[in-house]
């Protein structure tokens, strides 16, 4: 389990001023690893992935505040990360 990096997650789309709605994109990705998206969101309310060079559409359970945990199914995988939540 590790927190991924600035090199590892990126921003791809986002939108909203009071509610807020993001994609980013994630490189080199497993199974319980954690992304931090506070920079953008004070609150995340729901969030899913679709693995880029996998198999796996999943939610994403583990939200501990900005905190999101990676479900299981990726392995080393490149990931899309929507996430939808209350603006920072």
């Amino acid at each position: 389990m590790a927190l991924l990096t600035n090199d590892q997650a990126s921003l791809a789309f986002m939108d909203g001023k009071c509610g807020k709605t993001a994609l980013y994109a994630l490189k080199n990705v497993t199974a319980a690893d954690t992304v931090d998206v506070g920079e953008h969101f004070a609150v995340v309310k729901r969030a899913g992935l679709v693995s880029d060079t996998g198999t796996t559409i999943a939610a994403i359970t583990g939200i501990a505040g900005t905190i999101l945990t990676i479900p299981a199914g990726p392995a080393a995988d490149g990931v899309w990360l929507i996430v939808v939540g209350v603006a920072r």
